[in-house]
């Protein structure tokens, strides 16, 4: 069993593949060839702009900060608004756009490689995580993950690896909320 904490000093900052931004990738995991398997990452999203193509890669979005924009998929499905804490599916095969920035915002980004892993995200407040493999981001204030014994606080912004069989109990207060990122790799869990 392992609950491993993520802070600032293992993140990196990467520019966009548009060079209209940067995003803080939390967390990358690639294949043998050094294709991206799947990864976990932070955006500001200040003005409208197109987002990069990201070919074979499926995407969710979910917004974490701000106001929230407005998505364009270039009639590959209707425009939607960005609305805070519900994550949001979409091909990074699409020509997707922010078309309208209600003001400065933060967006968590899963992106996976189609066709080997697919995610779920879901937004928790407090309570069990019955999956043996995750990711958990603080998104709105500290919390803390426990199981078998042993326990790890998170601070806002830090993310909490999940590695065990066992259930993770969840612990924040009232208006706090985390997001939890559960990848699969052929219908099984993978492997962190």
């Amino acid at each position: 069993m392992s609950l491993r904490l993520l802070t600032d000093a293992d993140f990196r900052r990467l520019p966009w593949q548009n060079g209209r931004g940067t995003t803080l990738e939390l967390l990358r995991r690639d294949d043998a060839a050094g294709a991206m398997l799947w990864r976990l990452s932070i955006a500001d999203v200040v003005e409208p702009g197109p987002f990069s193509p990201l070919p074979g890669i499926d995407r969710v979005i979910t917004l974490i900060e701000g106001t929230g924009f407005d998505l364009d998929f270039g009639g590959a499905q209707p425009p939607v608004s960005l609305r805070s804490f519900e994550p949001l599916a979409f091909s990074g095969d699409w020509s997707t756009a922010a078309t309208i920035v209600h003001g400065p915002s933060r967006d968590f980004n899963v992106m996976t490689a189609r066709g080997k892993i697919t995610a779920k995200v879901q937004v928790v407040r407090s309570g069990i995580i019955a999956a043996p493999f995750a990711y958990i981001l603080a998104v709105c204030g500290s919390m803390t993950a426990s199981g078998d014994g042993v326990t790890v606080r998170a601070e806002r912004g830090e993310l909490i690896e999940c590695h065990q069989e066992d259930e993770v109990r969840l612990g924040m207060e009232e208006a706090e909320s985390a997001l939890v990122v559960h990848l699969l790799m052929n219908g099984d869990e993978v492997i962190l």
